[in-house]
């Protein structure tokens, strides 16, 4: 299950969550045989790309809302 950023985490809280599915995503991408890795992140580009997209404007947000330690 997906964990949602709330107003009272901090910002280096939503930095360590993006950075964590990013680490997910190479982790699981990196695992692949090589000879099948290129054609599976072709096929899955757009996915990739949304998640990391996704990640990255929560982040954004939380970052902006919560106050500089």
């Amino acid at each position: 299950m997906e964990r949602v950023l709330t107003p009272g985490e901090t910002r280096a809280e939503a930095a360590a969550m993006l950075l964590g599915r990013l680490e997910d995503l190479v982790v699981a991408y990196a695992s692949l045989p090589a000879d099948e890795r290129s054609e599976v992140l072709n096929r899955d580009a757009d996915r990739i790309t949304g998640e990391v997209a996704r990640y990255l404007q929560a982040a954004r947000h939380q970052i902006t809302a919560s106050p500089r330690r």
